[in-house]
């Protein structure tokens, strides 16, 4: 390799380590993974905007964003769970709660997100009381914000430098493509209301 007249050092190609291997381990993603990060994120905005809108007297938007956060994390759950190949990985991930693995922290914010978000919508089609149906909207909305975030932490905690030099500004990017996500159908089932 020569270099260029007005570079004093040649270019550096840096495709693979001294012994020819690549060096870092490039991600093996299916198609599962980018639909579950998509799905989890309309999910987890939809609990905190079923929540707004319920405070703000909207409640035919309420509905339609508890139900889009219920079946967001139905799908969410069974995308992650085919993506590990077994549905025995999933269940084994919660077993224990080790807040240092953020694969077993999402695992339990899906789960109780589903959990809640589930209660919520049979909440409001049941017409239980009022203080557990409200109860049950404001977990979702909770674990909500945390489900629509937890997979920038994911991705950030590999060995991709890219994404672990972002790790301070990915929850937010996730944060808002997840609030966008959410808008979309709430503004489409607004719309179909008129």
């Amino acid at each position: 390799m020569e270099a260029a007249p007005d570079q004093p050092v040649p270019q550096a190609e840096a495709t693979s380590s001294y012994y020819g291997r690549p060096i870092i381990k490039a991600p093996i993603w299916t198609d599962e993974i980018a639909w579950y990060l998509f799905a989890g994120g309309l999910a987890g905005a939809s609990a905190p905007l079923a929540l707004m809108a319920r405070w703000n007297g909207n409640d035919r938007a309420a509905s339609s964003a508890l139900r889009t956060a219920l079946g967001g994390s139905l799908v969410s759950a069974a995308l992650l769970i085919k993506d590990l190949g077994r549905p025995q990985r999933f269940f084994n991930m919660l077993r224990v709660v080790k807040l240092t693995s953020p694969m077993n922290v999402g695992s339990w914010l899906l789960t109780s997100f589903g959990a809640a978000s589930g209660l919520a919508c049979a909440a409001q089609t049941l017409h239980v009381p009022k203080q557990i149906a409200k109860a049950a909207e404001t977990a979702a909305a909770g674990l909500g914000l945390g489900v629509a975030t937890y997979t920038a932490v994911l991705l950030a905690d590999t060995s991709v430098p890219v994404w672990h030099e972002a790790r301070r500004e990915l929850p937010f990017v996730f944060a808002g493509g997840a609030a966008a996500s959410a808008g979309g159908p709430a503004t489409s089932a607004a719309a179909a209301w008129r």
